[in-house]
């Protein structure tokens, strides 16, 4: 297949440098341009050292879409897992030790998984990109929280770029506000007015494409009430839980506050029911997106079809071959999958985190989705997931602008 324009323009600048960034959303084909650019480099290496999470590797489908678009060097490639970087000190040591034994290309696919300079993956592969002779980073959502998140996948192709430590990049970059509880209690948000000056550091060495397709997508928002049983059963939990509390975590409180009425909305489920129906019987298949496992587990055992909870991902081929209706969980089913054999996609539970949903809908709406996409939000109507619509149409991924310690009294609002 030949490179679109988009990926052209990717491969003619990055095949300039020794380390870039493609940040390319998800289903415009970074895997096809990080083969490119390292087909370009064929004659400066002996090896390629392939780095991902776990959940990709295991798959089938990924392994044969990097064999296909590597042709004839695919035996030179080498495969290590992100977590066996951190958690095997074996395979860490194996994947150094041929590192530095021959001339090499890197690629660590979803960076947004090194984000954290603290964490003991990210520590090595930062400390260790001297080894790699050539790296390159592969990402749809390289933001997930604040500009923090970029300071580690930058510092792995080289500390050169930013030349500051991440509190020097904190400094320059975030602002600060008090928490007031934790280990930690200061917090650090992006400002604004400095992403600019950011982008302009890194812009050399990065290459940003946003996801282009002729089919269409259409979004329904779908609100259903809690009946008055359901409301007083949801007031008594958030007493009980709020019971001689005069603050409390908003995190915490929110995770389970919405946990006591989303699988109890009896209005929202028997909705969902009659809307996969009305799929189904246009011929067409469905995934479903829920947060809570006990959500997806009711949905499957009512509705039948596929339970994936992040294991035999190659058991999804049975979705393509057999089933029509594919039940998820966000952690688990958002990344690295390929189902645009799908054009239906429900979001039966809502999050905060912005990453998690943009790349559940790039799972269907992808590069090769001939069908008109749907998209169906399906709300609970309370004032915790007003919350969550206005931090979503905002596009961040988590709370940004609400505190993160709330009085009790305002917790029985939500």
């Amino acid at each position: 297949m030949n490179l679109d324009s988009e990926q052209t323009l990717a491969v003619q600048k990055l095949s300039q440098l020794k380390a870039g960034a493609l940040f390319m959303k998800m289903g415009t084909g970074k895997t096809k341009v990080a083969c490119d650019l390292i087909r370009l480099k064929l004659r400066y290496i002996d090896k390629v050292i392939w780095i991902s999470p776990a959940s990709l590797l295991k798959s089938r489908a990924y392994a044969e879409e990097i064999k296909r678009w590597s042709g004839d060097f695919f035996d030179k490639i080498s495969f290590f897992t992100v977590e066996g970087v951190s958690k095997s000190d074996v395979k860490y040591l194996e994947m150094r030790k041929l590192a530095a034994s021959c001339k090499n290309f890197c690629v660590v696919d979803e960076s947004i998984f090194i984000k954290n300079i603290h964490a003991l993956r990210t520590r090595r592969l930062v400390e260790d990109y001297h080894l790699f002779d050539f790296r390159i980073i592969l990402n749809g959502t390289p933001v997930t929280k604040s500009l923090i998140d970029l300071y580690s996948q930058i510092s792995f192709l080289s500390p050169n770029i930013l030349n500051m430590t991440e509190r020097q990049f904190a400094d320059k970059f975030l602002i600060y506000f008090f928490d007031g509880i934790d280990a930690y209690p200061w917090r650090r948000w992006s400002k604004p007015a400095n992403v600019e000056a950011l982008v302009e550091i890194i812009r050399p060495y990065i290459f940003n494409a946003d996801f282009k397709t002729k089919c269409k997508l259409r979004v329904h928002n779908m609100t259903f009430a809690l009946d008055d049983g359901e409301k007083l059963r949801y007031a008594n939990y958030k007493d009980n839980l709020l019971k001689g509390k005069l603050f409390v975590s908003f995190f915490y409180v929110a995770f389970k506050f919405q946990r006591a009425y989303t699988v109890k909305c009896k209005e929202k489920f028997c909705a969902t029911l009659a809307l996969v129906d009305k799929i189904l019987a246009r011929g067409e298949k469905v995934v479903i997106f829920a947060k809570y496992i006990n959500e997806a587990m009711l949905l499957h055992s009512t509705l039948g079809g596929l339970l994936y909870m992040g294991k035999r991902k190659d058991d999804l081929t049975l979705f393509e071959i057999e089933e029509d209706v594919l039940v998820c969980t966000y952690g688990v089913g958002s990344i690295g999958l390929n189902l645009q054999c799908a054009n239906n996609l429900i979001y039966y539970s809502q999050t905060f985190d912005y990453k998690e949903k943009e790349q559940a809908k790039y799972r269907v709406y992808r590069t090769g989705q001939m069908k008109t996409v749907n998209i169906y939000n399906m709300w609970v109507d309370t004032g915790l997931e007003d919350i969550i619509k206005c931090n979503l149409s905002k596009k961040r991924a988590l709370l940004q602008n609400v505190e993160h310690i709330i009085s009790a009294e305002k917790a029985r609002k939500l």
